[in-house]
């Protein structure tokens, strides 16, 4: 009856895919990070993110824009990838009239060598808060299972980072 209330979402960042899961339905999302941005009489407004954003390319007054292309960190655009992330966070939960803020486990994929340093840490675990989360944790290590994700136990083989 507890699990009831526990949403617990494992994301795997890329700059080309964002891809998570709902640990306790075991639902899953997959989309590119991608928020398409319209320019009306001097003003910005979100009118699509993930595939759907991809598909406006050549639409004027639109800019497709992805928060997490950079070619030295995979946090390029604070701002814009958390509106992409806050977005699919929404997505990706259960619909119910009451949901429970999530668990976030972010799991980058890419700019890793020499490890995340402890600013890269901070700034994906406040990228999670910002996009909803009630905790959020950054895994390094092998892919999560939804059992252990269920569990929350975490294999001796990664780390589990917090700020």
């Amino acid at each position: 009856m507890l699990n009831y209330f526990r949403n617990t979402l494992y994301i795997v960042m890329t700059s080309e895919l964002i891809e998570i899961t709902h640990a306790e339905t075991g639902l899953k999302l997959a989309e590119p990070p991608l928020l398409a941005i319209e320019t009306k009489r001097g003003r910005d407004s979100i009118v699509a993110v993930g595939s759907m954003a991809k598909q406006l390319t050549d639409k004027p007054n639109i800019r497709i824009e992805n928060g997490f292309r950079h070619p030295r960190t995979l946090l390029a655009d604070f701002a814009i990838a958390e509106r992409t992330l806050r977005y699919l966070i929404k997505q990706a939960l259960p619909k119910s009239f009451f949901i429970a803020k999530p668990l976030v486990v972010l799991h980058p994929l890419a700019m890793l060598e020499g490890g995340l340093t402890q600013i890269e840490i901070r700034a994906f675990a406040e990228l999670a808060s910002m996009a909803g989360a009630s905790q959020a944790y950054v895994w390094q290590g092998p892919s999560l299972t939804i059992e252990q994700l269920r569990k929350r136990s975490f294999p001796e083989e990664g780390r589990l980072l917090f700020p």
